[in-house]
């Protein structure tokens, strides 16, 4: 699971995840603002964890070009919007991103980073049953 966004977050959405028995790797951007992604495969789930569009889209759009089997988007049904809107300006069709999870999680809106983490990895884990179940 790559995990990229706010620290606090992303790093309690990990150690959650890591104990369920996920592989997790955090995403940093370099000084000149380049994202590496370490090898994604069918397998992997893309959790983005930013309260700011902006910071965001880097790693949105190479996610949207990766075979993961989830990406998950933090942020409200408007923002979901405003995301969408960027995207096929971008030019984006409907089914890449109809692959984006947004808002992320099982449940409703977190307000703490322990519920968000408990949202995040039930929501990464029904996705996963439900691609990799015959």
């Amino acid at each position: 699971m790559c995990s990229p966004g706010r620290r606090f977050e992303a790093e309690t959405v990990g150690r959650l995840a890591e104990v369920a028995g996920y592989e997790v790797v955090h995403l940093r951007r370099g000084a000149s603002g380049t994202v590496f992604f370490p090898e994604i495969d069918l397998h992997t789930a893309i959790v983005l964890l930013h309260h700011d569009l902006d910071q965001e889209k880097t790693i949105l759009n190479a996610a949207l070009q990766l075979p993961g089997f989830y990406i998950g988007a933090l942020g409200s049904t408007r923002t979901h919007q405003k995301r969408v809107q960027h995207l096929k300006q971008r030019g984006y069709a409907d089914s890449d991103i109809d692959r984006i999870k947004a808002p992320i999680g099982m449940f409703g809106p977190a307000r703490d980073a322990s519920s968000l983490a408990l949202s995040v990895l039930a929501d990464v884990a029904a996705s996963r049953l439900k691609a990799f179940t015959p």
